[in-house]
């Protein structure tokens, strides 16, 4: 029988309930309704909730002034100092002691003896605390902010303090990082501008200047211009915002004196700037001479762009600069590649930039402490090799993540900040290395077809993870392009 409405006797439901309770052998446990179940049906028995039983809404991390997202500073430590004085960054420069407070974020400090692993956050009112580079992210106790500033020299023994760049390497998986190494009136030019977000900058995201070299078919600026410059450039030249107004100097045309008037035209001042090209690394018997030009772009006539002639005729104000040549962002005391090449010039120019130590290039240094200074510049430590831009053998390129970063991420209606930006460059680095390990482990199989073929590809997987491993962002990774209007 069906259990009925009582005042029109329509049959409704089914005339017994069951439940999933066991109490031994024997029959289910079934019952029928009671007569009067439409009242019990209809009078409320569930308990008032007082909120929504549902998870917080994702944290938007774009948003570094969110507490769950959160800024920092990172610096050297200092055991000459108080631990209350090293939570209060009494060692720091007076502009860098006020951005920690008007952004509330901790200052974390890098020590050697933890590196690859964890930073030291010093409090005011409690112990210290070595917090891992995994540590989930934000400014409260405990935690790690998500976007970190380094103010540090790569060099061991440099000023201000050192953090090395292969730490950088390292945090650059875990958090979006940018470095400054200014001190002076380069820092406070740098901070002042950052504080102010380059309030009044005329920097327009609608006017790019992009800048590829081409040498010749065999020479690797061909393919940079290929597969790292066109692709930013075409989906830049699709943008209904951008289209035409894009400049894109390309072979005959990319010289220094065709880029530094493109830059310094006041009518299109641009807030993104690309550059691929060749970097400076000689004359290798000369080391003053190299340090002093190291990374610097040389453009289709085998001519070195001068900072201090652009700095003549343009100010940064504002802009970001991507820069795909060899040592643009700085160099390292060591080479990752020595063992890789046989002797000859690649090899000699690898030990020879070695030889300057840890630096920051030249260009970066002078536009980011510019009176109206750059916003940041990415660039790389080392060179960049061709199988790292297309794969040997099959010639697929493998630089959609630059122009993933470069168009997709810091070209939204929002833009990320330039730290964000990068992530799915960065994320590569775990990706590559994970292919490299289960292509070492195949590399010692007794068939010699595999073992040759995994050798290989643990060649091209390393390689590629080192690559985007040396990119590293200059200045702080909060900042972004102005919107398109």
């Amino acid at each position: 029988m069906a259990s009925t409405d009582t005042d029109t006797n329509i049959p409704l439901l089914p005339d017994a309930l069951h439940i999933n309770a066991w109490t031994g052998p024997g029959p289910a446990a079934t019952t029928p309704l009671a007569p009067n179940w439409a009242t019990w049906a209809t009078a409320k028995h569930m308990a008032s909730a007082n909120k929504t039983l549902a998870a917080d809404e994702a944290v938007d991390e774009r948003d570094w002034q969110d507490p769950r997202v959160g800024w920092g500073l990172l610096v050297a430590d200092n055991d000459a100092l108080s631990e209350a004085d090293r939570a209060l960054g009494s060692d720091l420069p007076d502009v860098l002691r006020e951005l920690v407070q008007r952004r509330e974020g901790p200052i974390v400090r890098y020590r050697e003896e933890n590196s690859f692993e964890s930073l030291r956050r010093y409090y005011v009112d409690g112990p210290k605390q070595d917090i891992s580079l995994t540590a989930k992210a934000g400014t409260a106790r405990g935690m790690l902010p998500k976007y970190l500033l380094i103010w540090a020299s790569p060099a061991k023994g440099g000023q201000p303090g050192c953090v090395p760049w292969r730490f950088q390497y390292v945090l650059n998986v875990a958090r979006y990082v940018g470095r400054l190494h200014l001190q002076g009136k380069p820092l406070e030019n740098y901070v002042k501008a950052l504080l102010d977000d380059w309030n009044g900058c005329a920097a327009r995201a609608d006017v790019p200047v992009l800048w590829a070299t081409d040498h010749a078919d065999a020479d690797i600026t061909h393919l940079m211009r290929r597969v790292v410059a066109e692709p930013v450039e075409k989906k830049l030249r699709e943008d209904s915002q951008i289209g035409g107004k894009l400049r894109y100097f390309a072979s005959a045309s990319a010289s220094a004196a065709q880029l530094i008037d493109a830059l310094a035209d006041p009518a299109r001042p641009p807030a993104f700037v690309m550059t691929t090209s060749h970097g400076m690394t000689g004359p290798l018997d000369d080391m003053a001479k190299m340090a002093a030009t190291l990374g610097l772009l040389v453009d289709q006539h085998g001519a070195p762009l001068d900072p201090a002639a652009l700095l003549a005729k343009w100010q940064p104000d504002g802009a970001i600069w991507y820069a795909h040549a060899c040592c643009s962002a700085g160099s390292d005391d060591a080479t990752q590649y020595a063992d890789l090449v046989g002797d000859g010039p690649v090899k000699d120019v690898l030990l020879g930039v070695a030889k300057l130590g840890a630096s920051v290039a030249p260009l970066p240094t002078a536009l980011l402490g510019a009176e109206r200074p750059l916003r940041a510049f990415v660039g790389h430590v080392e060179p960049t090799f061709d199988w790292t831009l297309r794969h040997p053998e099959s010639k697929e390129p493998l630089t959609h993540a630059l122009r993933t970063a470069l168009y997709d991420g810091m070209h939204r209606a929002r833009p990320n900040p330039v730290g964000m930006a990068f992530e799915p460059v960065f994320d590569q680095v775990g990706q590559l290395f994970a292919q490299f390990h289960q292509a070492t482990k195949a590399s010692t199989s007794l068939d010699p077809a595999l073992r040759a073929r995994a050798r290989a590809a643990a060649l091209r997987t390393q390689l590629g993870a080192l690559d985007r491993q040396a990119c590293v962002i200059l200045g702080d990774p909060t900042v972004a392009l102005p919107k398109l209007e």
